[in-house]
């Protein structure tokens, strides 16, 4: 079995996986709609999985929880391919660690909604003195992430700082006077 495995862009099989010699710490960006950010005191590596089902995002039976670094003040907890994670953890002498484009946190000193839309997955953030909400969406094409805007601001004319396609950016200019690309 074949799995892949994005990195820079590109894809890769997880058995194939390499680490020049000499790096001694890789970190991983998982790249999945099942996502969800926690306070750091509210998880461990025991309650990961419980806090995923709990909002709904449960790990399929394919799948096991990682977690980011879990000495930062917001956690992300992931739903992660096993196969993949078996793989990635037989790297040995390199110490691996997990995040989540969910935790990007640029523009957190003003009041903006920051939008990361990947090829299947869109990962919006919405900060009024500080972080206000964060979720990941299935998200297939440029309607549903105008959906995901809508719902989140409404007619409220605050900044959109969006990564993604250009015609994405184009259909929510139709909308929203400030859309800022990235």
């Amino acid at each position: 079995m074949s799995i892949q495995v994005k990195l820079g862009g590109r894809s890769f099989s997880a058995d194939k996986v390499a680490v020049a010699e000499g790096v001694e710490r890789v970190e991983f960006i998982i790249d999945t709609p099942r996502v969800v950010l926690a306070p750091r005191g509210e998880v461990s590596l025991d309650s990961a999985a419980e806090l995923l089902r709990v909002v709904g995002k449960a790990c399929r039976s394919n799948e096991q929880s990682v977690c980011s670094e879990l000495q930062a003040d917001i956690v992300a907890i992931m739903a992660m391919d096993s196969e993949a994670l078996r793989s990635i953890v037989a790297l040995k002498g390199v110490a691996i660690s997990f995040t989540s484009p969910l935790l990007d946190m640029r523009h957190c000193d003003e009041d903006c909604l920051t939008i990361d839309a990947t090829d299947k997955v869109c990962y919006a953030r919405l900060f009024e003195n500080g972080l206000r909400s964060a979720e990941a969406f299935d998200a297939t094409n440029s309607e549903d992430v105008l959906y995901i805007v809508s719902e989140w601001l409404g007619n409220r004319d605050i900044p959109i700082y969006i990564k993604g396609s250009a015609e994405t950016v184009k259909l929510l200019r139709k909308y929203y006077k400030r859309v800022i690309c990235e």
